[in-house]
């Protein structure tokens, strides 16, 4: 249980006292307008309050009224233990619709309900388009970032890509016509699907890097509805130690080894 969470339940016990009374609305507390899962009514059904959206804890029907509601189109379930794991599982809001759905802003949402999340902290309206995953050319959520590193140091770079059909990614530098690591030996790339469903993640491993490994590295994207590219820039720094004459110290200096222009962006 989180500090806000615990928080937010003494200060829910704290307003609505031990009992109900008599309900006057004009003493229930300001609701803020960001209100994710939508609002639902206190336990005493006079004020208003922030839902609890998935995932976040809540109260069985029947227990005490601590964490509060869940919002619509979600329910308050428990949990069964894994086996080893030491005490209680809290219970937590859970969307009562499962299955991924497609929005109508052409993003892929795990279910309806965070759809409906998505668009209150937008501030927009996203209707629903589809039962699935939209069908999408890719779109990089995440791509490389420029790097800098000295020569026999390893760089990687990573890039995580969203689409469905499920994207091929690949990995290429500029001025080369060949996709990476070729026949390279202190080049590798590894592929995997994930972190969430319907993305693919790729890391392009640099071993031993040499001056000539400077340059731009792109993440290549593509599905049967188009391609997605995303740059990124590697500098190579060279340490060379110099020996001044008439004094017994050594002082190293660096130099900014680099080949094209990349800005890391799309």
């Amino acid at each position: 249980m989180s500090f806000s969470e615990k928080h937010r339940g003494w200060l829910r016990l704290w307003e609505e006292g031990d009992g109900c009374g008599e309900c006057n609305q004009h003493l229930c507390p300001t609701v803020p307008d960001d209100c994710p899962a939508g609002r639902v009514q206190d336990n005493c059904g006079c004020c208003e309050q922030c839902a609890n959206v998935e995932g976040q804890q809540c109260d069985l029907d029947g227990a005490q009224k601590f964490y509060g509601r869940c919002g619509e189109g979600l329910v308050c379930l428990k949990k069964i233990p894994k086996k080893g794991s030491e005490g209680e599982p809290e219970p937590s809001c859970v969307c009562q619709e499962k299955g991924p759905v497609c929005g109508s802003d052409g993003w892929t949402y795990p279910n309806v309900c965070q759809m409906k999340e998505a668009a209150s902290r937008l501030n927009t309206t996203i209707k629903l388009t589809g039962r699935g995953p939209c069908h999408s050319a890719p779109r990089i959520l995440q791509g490389p970032r420029n790097l800098s590193n000295y020569t026999g140091n390893d760089a990687v770079f990573g890039c995580e890509v969203s689409a469905y059909p499920l994207p091929n990614l690949s990995w290429r530098k500029r001025k080369s016509d060949n996709f990476l690591p070729g026949d390279d030996p202190h080049i590798s790339v590894q592929t995997r699907g994930g972190p969430q469903r319907y993305t693919v993640s790729t890391w392009l491993q640099i071993q031993g890097l040499q001056v000539s490994d400077a340059g731009v590295y792109s993440c290549i994207s593509h599905n049967a509805l188009g391609e997605s590219l995303a740059s990124a820039q590697l500098k190579v720094l060279r340490e060379v130690v110099e020996e001044i004459k008439g004094d017994a110290e050594e002082e190293p200096e660096h130099f900014d080894l680099e080949e094209g222009s990349g800005d890391g962006q799309l």
